[in-house]
């Protein structure tokens, strides 16, 4: 996967979590119709820009959207 699909899946991700506030790496999968290693590599993408923050355990986390101050 080139690097510029991986920052339009990215995208779409991070406009879903927007919306939905958190959600699960499955329910990801199932909402936006993406394979899973997809998601998985957008959201690296996202937590390496600080975007995203994971919570729970390794085995079950949810994924919720970080917001700056000026609501970015």
């Amino acid at each position: 996967m080139i690097k510029s699909q991986i920052e339009k899946n990215a995208l779409k991700i991070w406009q879903f979590l927007d919306k939905s506030q958190i959600s699960s790496v499955f329910e990801i999968e199932k909402r936006l119709l993406m394979q899973r290693q997809d998601v998985l590599l957008a959201l690296g993408w996202l937590a390496r820009e600080d975007k995203i923050y994971f919570l729970g355990d390794q085995k079950v986390s949810k994924i919720m959207v970080i917001k700056d101050i000026d609501g970015d």
